[in-house]
């Protein structure tokens, strides 16, 4: 009789069938990527730091943020087809590769935040370089009070406003910010959690950043927050975030149903 278990769970390097997929759009992306029920995979045994990206957005499609700044869970979440047919994760591409967005491999939370940034399937992109992890030293005003807050680039990323008064609002990202210059905060992406830190930090929509510099930051690789590497039949590779490995239902290859 087969054992089932989540992709999280299953053993390292040895063929594996998926089973079950978790959450319909989740599924269905999948599929559109050519990962069905049925498929044979082989996971790593290594957790990936996928490194944060900054990319060009290209076309007459693309809306008021021509570039913009991923971090690695978000950017290992885009699968790119580039222009030599190859398909590989975003923060896999070399600086100036070019290619569309062939799908996203994530949750319909991480799903709405890429869209939110201009991202969405089809969508042009040339990647502009990989970023080292860094820290934002920043003023936090908000309602009266100041503080001091140290931003990942995962949550500047996050941060949604203007430079200028005078801009469209939410047209900018924070991780984008020049030193010294006023930020204004319109909206914060992401899910509860992130939400959450931000709000925790005085950092939530009416609120102003100014930044006072950007520094390397040392960074630290969690197991649980890792991406996992996982390989198809056909040679297709992608950086799973954990919480969406959970979604995905394994047999190892050969065993009895």
């Amino acid at each position: 009789m087969s054992i089932r278990m989540t992709l999280t769970e299953a053993p390292p390097d040895i063929p594996l069938e998926l089973a079950a997929v978790a959450g319909r759009e989740f599924g269905e992306r999948l599929r559109r990527l050519g990962v069905d029920l049925g498929s044979r995979l082989v996971r790593s045994g290594e957790g990936v730091a996928a490194p944060s990206v900054r990319i060009q957005l290209l076309g007459p499609e693309a809306g008021a943020m021509r570039e913009i700044v991923l971090d690695g869970e978000m950017a290992a979440r885009v699968m790119v087809h580039l222009d030599d047919d190859r398909k590989l994760p975003l923060p896999e591409l070399q600086t100036g590769e070019e290619g569309h967005v062939e799908g996203l491999v994530s949750d319909t939370v991480a799903a709405q935040t890429l869209m939110r940034l201009g991202l969405q399937e089809n969508d042009r992109i040339r990647m502009t370089r990989k970023l080292p992890p860094m820290r934002f030293a920043t003023m936090v005003h908000e309602h009266g009070r100041t503080a001091r807050a140290g931003l990942s680039e995962g949550q500047a990323a996050m941060i949604l406003g203007r430079f200028d008064e005078a801009e469209p609002a939410a047209s900018r990202q924070f991780a984008m910010a020049r030193g010294k210059s006023a930020f204004f905060v319109d909206e914060v992406l992401g899910d509860s959690q992130m939400v959450s830190s931000l709000t925790n930090l005085g950092v939530l929509s009416g609120s102003r950043l100014i930044l006072r510099e950007v520094l390397p930051s040392q960074q630290v690789s969690l197991a649980g927050h890792a991406s996992i590497r996982l390989v198809t039949q056909e040679g297709l590779t992608l950086l799973l975030h954990p919480h969406d490995a959970e979604k995905m239902t394994v047999i190892v290859c050969g065993q009895s149903a």
